[in-house]
Order: C-alpha cells, then sequence, then structure tokens
C-alpha cells in the first residue's frame, strides 16, 4: 500500500472553510496523525486537496448519477486535522453497502477497532433528501451508542442525546394540535407548533449534526471559528486502486 508522507508537502490554502452540505456518512476521528488514520483505513496515495475541493468531491461521489450505489467507493476525503478531530467524508472502506443487512454489524466494528488505537471514533450520517440520520459513537475499544432512525436499530446509550426526541419517537402533540390552522400557511403552522412546545415543554428532535456538535464537531457549522491545521487529502481506497 502506498502511502507517501505528507511532510514538508506543500500546504494548499484552507479554501471553503465554510459549513459543509452534509449527505453521507461521514467519520470524526480524534487525533491529529491523519497518516495512521490512512494506514488503519488501508487508504493510499493520498492527494492534497483544499477543503473545498476535498467536500465537493465528495458530494459529487455520492450523488453521481453514473455511480452504482452497490459498488464500492474509489475514494474518500480526509480532512486537515479541524478542532482536534480528523474528518474522513465517504463511504467506509471495508464496509458493506450501506443497503446491505451487515452494514451495522461493519461500521460498529470499524468504529470499536479505530477508537481503541485513537481513544474515540465516531460515524455519523445524514440525508439531504430526506429524514435518515444515524451515529455511532465508539471510545476506548467499545462501541457506546448505535442509532440508525430509519432501521430502528440501536445499541447502548448516550448523555449527548439527553433533553433530545428521537427522530422515531413520537413528537408527543395532542391530537388537536393544529386545530384552526390552514395546513398551506407554513408561518401559522410554525407558530403554533412554537407555542405548544414552549408551552408543553416538548422535547426537541436531534439528528446527526447535534450528537456531532456534542461528541466531536458539527461540520455544518464551521467557519472562521474552527480550528484547522494540516493538510486535507483525496486518498484511494481498495476498491479505487483496482480501478
Amino acid at each position: 500500500m502506498r502511502t507517501p508522507p505528507l511532510r514538508g508537502r506543500r500546504t494548499l490554502t484552507a479554501v471553503g472553510r465554510a459549513p459543509v452540505h452534509l449527505c453521507g456518512t461521514w467519520l470524526a476521528i480524534r487525533t491529529g496523525e491523519q497518516e495512521s488514520v490512512l494506514v488503519e483505513l488501508g487508504l493510499s496515495d493520498p492527494v492534497p486537496v483544499t477543503i473545498g475541493q476535498g467536500e465537493a468531491a465528495w458530494n459529487r461521489d455520492h450523488h453521481s448519477w453514473d455511480r452504482d450505489h452497490q459498488d464500492r467507493p474509489a475514494r474518500v476525503y480526509v480532512s486537515p486535522v479541524t478542532d482536534g478531530w480528523t474528518l474522513v467524508f465517504g463511504d467506509l472502506p471495508g464496509s458493506a453497502p450501506p443497503a446491505a443487512g451487515s452494514w451495522a454489524r461493519d461500521v460498529q466494528a470499524l468504529c470499536a477497532r479505530l477508537s481503541a488505537r485513537f481513544g474515540a471514533a465516531h460515524l455519523y450520517g445524514m440525508s439531504c433528501g430526506g429524514p435518515w440520520t444515524m451515529w455511532c459513537l465508539a471510545e476506548a475499544g467499545t462501541v457506546r451508542r448505535y442509532y440508525d432512525a430509519q432501521t430502528g436499530e440501536r445499541l447502548g446509550s448516550h448523555p449527548a442525546e439527553d433533553g433530545y426526541r428521537l427522530p422515531d419517537e413520537d413528537e408527543g402533540l395532542p391530537p388537536d394540535a393544529y386545530d384552526g390552522i390552514d395546513a398551506d400557511d407554513i408561518d401559522a403552522v410554525m407558530a403554533r407548533r412554537a407555542e405548544l412546545y414552549e408551552r408543553l415543554a416538548l422535547p426537541e428532535v436531534c439528528y446527526a449534526t447535534d450528537i456531532a456538535a456534542l461528541t466531536s464537531v458539527d461540520p455544518s457549522t464551521f467557519g472562521p471559528h474552527t480550528r484547522v491545521s494540516g493538510q486535507g487529502v483525496l486518498a484511494l481506497t481498495a476498491h479505487g486502486r483496482r480501478q
């Protein structure tokens, strides 16, 4: 496996330190050792890219009409160290396709292995075109929490969810919540909802970004305040090396 050292390479400017458009899965690994992350994930041939280029490549690959979604990813984007975490955007090397029945087991095993090496490894997932969201939180070699809103699969618990409602749980509104409100009047619907949530002290729903903000970093809130060091790269997976 070819993983040439990144030290001494020209650092490309961190263009794109802005909120990330999130659709798909990303890993957050608590380390500044990018080269070790590449080795642990079986990635090679890293090509330096700006933050904006890496994010654009991830989104293009995920949304490509030419891609067979049963096929394995050819590359992933590995971020610079971001607020103490290294992020890996893309389908996970070594795991089954997300639609496969073994995907949850595969990603839990991967997160557990990475957390044994680096201390903490979290996987998050969201869809920009639907309600799907998930997270897998592993620390010190153990998966502490796994949750998938689409399949309903869950394991363990985590304090980051305290005070929130999970996406597949009932909202808790009374049957007459929107009586007298025109369903086409979005402003009126949202105003009634806000009123009821405050009056009934109902918990807001949480998504992967909410959990990420409390357990690592939330890419959807990146901005000038985000601390970034090092160099982001696009790296090949085993499938990419065979192409």
